[in-house]
């Protein structure tokens, strides 16, 4: 009995450092590792809208009930002060889980500046191409007023997107979420619309 109360306060004490010790370093190492997330996150934005001066999150005032549940974040683009574009979070299914986008938008132009794909648990060699700059190149320049499809054979309309080879629900899955973000813009900051 003697023995077991010893391990059972030993162990007792160990856990207590164990504990203490995972508590200072998650303290120290957790603003370091959110300044990285939100680094990536601003170098992510200036991949899809390269010529913004700064990007603001304003998905409370732009995302309001009712809208479509593939949109995240909205992100107002600022140059000079003035707005010139929109950055869209987007996440969608795709064919093994969840497909995470931005899609940028020019306000004077109307047209998809880019899109990144940040996450993806797709198919290596198949769907996982979604995040190479052969497939997202080719939403680029994409009219903002027109459904983009996807298409297996290559495009022929400029509102086709071809498809990653065997790989169409990853394909449909991204545009899915630039569809979504497109409506959004079209309804919210076309010209006469604008924030």
């Amino acid at each position: 009995m003697r023995d077991t109360l010893k391990l059972s306060l030993f162990l007792l004490v160990v856990a207590g450092v164990s504990g203490a010790g995972l508590s200072y370093v998650n303290d120290l190492t957790s603003p370091l590792i959110e300044k990285q997330i939100l680094q990536n996150k601003i170098d992510s934005f200036k991949e899809v809208y390269p010529q913004a001066d700064k990007v603001e999150n304003e998905s409370a005032t732009w995302l309001k009930s009712p809208y479509d549940p593939a949109l995240k974040e909205v992100n107002i683009v600022y140059r000079n002060g003035a707005p010139v574009g929109i950055i869209y979070a987007v996440e969608t299914k795709g064919y093994s889980g969840p497909i995470s986008s931005l899609v940028g938008f020019d306000i004077s132009s109307l047209k998809i500046t880019a899109i990144k794909v940040l996450s993806q648990r797709e198919t290596p060699g198949l769907g996982a191409k979604a995040k190479e700059s052969p497939f997202q190149d080719r939403y680029k320049n994409k009219n903002s007023a027109v459904p983009l499809e996807v298409t297996k054979t290559a495009s022929t309309k400029e509102h086709q997107i071809q498809a990653i080879t065997a790989s169409t629900i990853t394909s449909k899955a991204v545009t899915k979420g630039v569809n979504a973000a497109r409506e959004h813009f079209t309804a919210h900051f076309a010209k006469g619309k604008q924030p």
